[in-house]
């Protein structure tokens, strides 16, 4: 049994006018998230969050830091997880940069960050007081939805209960079919196969990266199987029709303060074979929660349609 709670929050933002996007929306919105969070979180700003004494009640420690013990079991080796939230956008911004007016998205927060959308909300609207982009052209909150409902009181408010949606993968609720999936890569996926990232990845190394996906989350922000495997004991699947192309998109770390290329597998592709139960339901969490790395930047976003035979 594996289980996770979540909540989509789509934020529409107006500009005060035109303004060209020179570095894709989302990278820069998840950037003036954590800046905001932390000026407005932060009460010891000489101490490490690793180390600070309220970084377990903390918001900006937890939704940007997410700090891991080094002996974890969950992803070892590291001492930061992955962020409970992902990043989601409705419009095709190129890689040369685009003219908006406005801009709408989806922040997706995963079990406990839920408690913290407030924060996210004043972060939000901090960040538009202050500009975005190189001309710094600043932006009102027209409107914040959940379930495709208003939840903005006014301009400074919104309501901050909401009955999340929950995930679950229980073995015994559904039966294996056999048929066609089509995945379309919204935004660049990326993730290692054989050790290197490439559009090359065969069927069982794209489920595998949702299955790691489903786990980390489930155990980091949900409840689940420590020793939960993927194995395919009779059929593989096979990938066919692949129409994929690499997309890299700029990105300027502050950490490293390096610009650095973030890409990944752009395009359509079919898988064909028998699907488990859990090859369903990891399709359709991959939907709402991204895959492969760097989701909090908006990579990662699929969407898929199924074909089932009689």
């Amino acid at each position: 049994m594996m289980e996770l709670a979540y909540l989509p929050v789509h934020f529409y933002l107006k500009f005060q006018h035109s303004v060209f996007a020179d570095t894709h929306p989302l990278f820069v919105l998840r950037s003036v998230l954590g800046k905001n969070l932390r000026s407005m979180c932060c009460i010891a700003h000489t101490e490490k969050c690793s180390s600070c004494m309220y970084n377990k009640t903390c918001a900006y420690a937890f939704i940007f830091e997410t700090i891991l013990s080094q002996d974890n079991t969950i992803q070892p080796g590291r001492n930061t997880a992955s962020h409970p939230f992902s990043f989601t956008q409705n419009a095709k911004i190129t890689d040369k940069g685009s003219i908006i007016t406005s801009y709408d998205f989806t922040i997706t927060l995963f079990g406990k960050a839920i408690e913290y959308l407030p924060y996210i909300y004043a972060a939000f609207v901090r960040a538009g007081k202050e500009g975005l982009f190189k001309s710094r052209i600043q932006y009102i909150v027209e409107d914040v939805t959940v379930s495709s409902n208003s939840i903005l009181e006014n301009s400074e408010t919104i309501q901050v209960s909401h009955t999340p949606n929950t995930w679950k993968y229980n073995p015994d609720n559904t039966e294996s079919k056999k048929g066609d999936v089509l995945v379309e890569l919204l935004s660049p996926l990326r993730f290692k196969t054989a050790g290197k990232y490439t559009t090359e990845f065969n069927a069982e190394a794209f489920m595998l990266c949702l299955f790691r996906r489903m786990k980390t989350l489930c155990l980091l922000y949900g409840s689940g199987e420590e020793d939960m495997v993927y194995s395919r004991e009779n059929d593989k699947l096979l990938l066919t029709d692949r129409n994929l192309i690499w997309q890299d998109y700029s990105h300027y770390s502050t950490r490293q303060k390096d610009a650095m290329a973030l890409g990944g597998a752009l395009g359509t592709f079919k898988l064909h074979g028998t699907f488990t139960p859990l090859d369903k339901a990891l399709l359709d969490l991959s939907k709402v929660v991204n895959a492969g790395k760097n989701t909090n930047f908006g990579l990662g976003q699929l969407n898929v349609w199924q074909q089932w035979e009689n």
